[in-house]
């Protein structure tokens, strides 16, 4: 298995027409996001990365809502994604778009979105499948689409498996996208959910939700108390044998 930290420069992609098929993945996380939104409650949410923030969660109750990049105008923020100059547990919801495929320390990005969130804060995650048709198409050398090239591709279950490290809770693991990335129009519907059905693991895209899950560093004990005495109060006996008070016999 290939460590997830690289040195090599990744660049992210900034608008979703860049992907392959991105503008019907665009509508795909859409669906989903329309789905759980309504669900998420709080008073800070933040999208991580400008595909991030060209999903609309209006939907969701959570009115202060910050887009966060590294470099570009519209961020309401402009940070880096492994060093959010945020306080600890200040967050209640995060977004973020297949932003896991395009960072050098995978790692650090869910450490630093743990930190940030809530005791119950929620992660909206999407990334690439290397299991797939699309995770298959990187190791072809003619491939058209550069951003496949500079992505890094992490199975969902090495994905959950970090976030249960970090102490989260998998709430919703979908897959969708079956079949080329290319090949996305209403005609194939029938396919995608062929696809979707009997092979998951097959799929391009994964879409989890997980949520923060605290506990208390010192577990508290109930009071351990006996349901009836071991020892029972007996009438005071000399070493004879008999009472105190107790006339002697005559012999």
């Amino acid at each position: 298995m290939r460590p997830a930290k690289t040195s090599r420069k990744v660049y992210d992609p900034q608008i979703w027409s860049d992907l392959p098929a991105g503008e019907w993945l665009q509508l795909q996380l859409q669906q989903r996001l329309d789905k759980w939104c309504p669900q998420l409650f709080g008073y800070h949410l933040i999208k991580l990365g400008q595909l991030s923030a060209q999903l609309n969660t209006c939907s969701c109750t959570i009115r202060h809502q910050v887009n966060i990049s590294r470099e570009h105008s519209s961020a309401g923020l402009i940070a880096l994604s492994h060093a959010l100059p945020l306080q600890e547990s200040c967050i209640d919801v995060c977004l973020l778009a297949h932003g896991i495929n395009f960072v050098q320390d995978p790692h650090q990005m869910l450490r630093e979105i743990e930190r940030v969130l809530t005791a119950d804060g929620f992660l909206l995650l999407s990334g690439f499948n290397p299991v797939s048709w699309h995770g298959l198409s990187q190791y072809i050398p003619f491939s058209r689409n550069p951003w496949v090239n500079h992505s890094r591709m992490f199975t969902p279950a090495r994905i959950r498996d970090w976030l249960h490290l970090l102490g989260f809770e998998i709430l919703a693991d979908e897959k969708f996208g079956f079949g080329f990335s290319v090949a996305r129009n209403e005609k194939l519907d029938w396919y995608e959910k062929t696809g979707q059905r009997f092979f998951p693991v097959l799929c391009d895209n994964y879409f989890i939700v997980a949520r923060k899950s605290t506990r208390p560093i010192t577990p508290i004990k109930e009071k351990w108390r006996l349901k009836r005495p071991i020892l029972t109060a007996t009438p005071f006996a000399n070493c004879h044998g008999s009472e105190p008070n107790a006339k002697k016999e005559k012999w």
